[in-house]
């Protein structure tokens, strides 16, 4: 089950990506070949998640339980995660949507940052009902892999 609600969140996040809030209301009914996948091959990334703003305290909700999965896990590899994991809100008033941004930095190398993954492995009797209150919420994702200048 936690596979199947993993590969749904990111089939639904990049239609989403791809078309406009449109396609976040119904996901699809399989997932998306292409779905992307949340590891990095560089050092530092960003996820961008645009949420609705009338969703901003189910979204919070949601990121207070994924670091609480974050910080508890033993796993050595959550746990330096857990550890380069920033959890940002911009402060800037955006158009249509409230800003997040989870810096990665240093990126745990072959490591996954599926949020839903991860609350799935942490929380499997919860993962559903935050899934679809990240589903409900999120307008849009973006990843960005980044390489350092200086």
């Amino acid at each position: 089950m936690s596979r199947a609600v993993s590969s749904g969140l990111m089939a639904i996040l990049l239609a989403t990506a791809m078309s406009g809030p449109a396609l976040a209301q119904a996901p699809p009914a399989r997932p998306a070949v292409t779905a992307p996948n949340y590891t990095f091959d560089s050092t530092v990334a960003l996820l961008l998640f645009y949420v609705r703003p009338d969703k901003v305290a189910d979204f919070e909700a949601v990121v207070g339980r994924l670091a609480q999965a974050l910080d508890a896990s033993t796993d050595p590899a959550r746990r330096q995660q857990a550890a380069a994991w920033r959890m940002l809100r911009s402060s800037e008033p955006a158009r249509d949507a409230v800003v997040y941004v989870f810096l990665l930095d240093p990126v745990v190398p072959n490591a996954d940052y599926d949020p839903v993954r991860i609350l799935s492995e942490s929380l499997p009797t919860e993962v559903q009902p935050l899934y679809d209150k990240l589903k409900a919420s999120v307008i849009r994702v973006e990843r960005m892999a980044l390489t350092k200048l200086r």
